[in-house]
């Protein structure tokens, strides 16, 4: 039975189908010679502008074209890139054994250390020529690789933490208290007087909670702890931090008492905690830059409670559409007291 009106390119696919071996990549091959003829003949396309289209170039194409020509579909499977002609080796045996002899008494030292030791015992031979010698030698096995301290190479090190986890990538929170950024922010208040300032900040809700120390240990964050959890108008259930000594020991012993889930930070990663590092700064420029302070924790910490109403009470913030943290939590159905918040001066 004979089959009239199928177009050429088809009926040509269609034989050479039958003769294409069972090999992905030769199929492909054939697949993109087939569109790149249609574009070219049905489309009006230039050979350029059907290649670009393909995501191949026109001299690929053209290749392609010529190998099936040639050799049939066999002659798409790709060929070996290795040169025809390579550089033979320009050395002897005496200089190989040489080179393996002085390696093997220094075994950390590479081409650039061996060589001018080479050079010393009388041979001529340059850095690159000692470099291919040690590739040749490693290649055949007569050169032992150095080990790392006799126990290989470590990657990382091992996840100590008792209670606290890696935080994972896209951690945020839905809810407020669902996750509430922390950390530590050093302020100098006059040349030779630095205080210790921990900053709290709830994604969700914007509320921030702030308290001075005047040392940067885990003591004084465990007591943070504590302190936010009695001036938050809504429950904890995670912390993100990072990995300041200041927020192990002590501190991760109160979360884990207190049922609070804590995250780690990656290495080098502080913009993954920009909320509160934002609060940094409002606590730095806002606060500790525009008023003339103590310099005593006692005399301080009245002022930065001060403060901190003024941030969560009276402060509009521009992510909650120019409303208060607390009005945002009102309107969610939280108990916020209503606190009147004076003026300092």
């Amino acid at each position: 039975m004979k089959v009239f009106g199928l177009q050429g390119h088809i009926m040509r696919s269609a034989r050479l189908a039958d003769k294409v071996p069972d090999d992905p990549e030769i199929v492909f091959r054939l697949q993109q010679l087939e569109r790149f003829e249609r574009l070219r003949k049905e489309h009006g396309l230039t050979a350029s502008q059907a290649a670009e289209m393909l995501g191949t170039s026109r001299a690929t194409m053209y290749r392609w074209r010529r190998r099936l020509a040639e050799a049939g579909p066999p002659g798409l499977r790709s060929r070996p890139r290795r040169p025809r002609r390579v550089r033979k080796r320009q050395w002897d045996m005496s200089l190989s054994e040489a080179v393996r002899r002085v390696r093997m008494s220094f075994p950390a030292w590479g081409k650039a250390k061996l060589g001018p030791l080479l050079r010393a015992q009388g041979y001529e031979v340059s850095d690159s020529t000692v470099g291919r010698i040690l590739r040749w030698l490693k290649s055949r096995g007569r050169l032992p690789e150095v080990s790392v301290c006799g126990h290989g190479r470590r990657h990382g090190r091992p996840w100590r933490r008792p209670w606290a986890r890696r935080a994972p990538y896209g951690l945020k929170g839905k809810q407020p208290g669902d996750l509430v950024q922390v950390d530590a922010l050093h302020v100098h208040l006059l040349p030779g007087v630095t205080v210790y300032h921990f900053t709290a900040w709830d994604g969700a809700s914007r509320w921030s909670v702030g308290q001075v120390y005047s040392r940067l240990s885990s003591r004084c964050a465990a007591d943070f702890v504590g302190q936010l959890q009695a001036r938050c108008p809504f429950p904890i259930r995670a912390i993100q931090i990072d990995g300041g000594s200041e927020f192990k020991g002590e501190f991760e012993q109160a979360c884990q008492a207190a049922g609070i889930a804590l995250y780690v930070l990656p290495p080098k990663r502080p913009q993954r905690n920009g909320g509160v590092e934002r609060a940094n700064g409002i606590w730095r420029y806002e606060f500790y830059a525009s008023y003339p302070l103590p310099t005593t924790i006692r005399e301080l910490r009245p002022l930065v409670q001060w403060w901190e109403q003024v941030y969560n009470l009276l402060r509009p913030h521009q992510a909650l559409k120019q409303t208060t943290p607390a009005e945002y939590l009102r309107n969610a159905g939280y108990a916020v007291p209503d606190v009147s918040v004076s003026h300092m001066y």
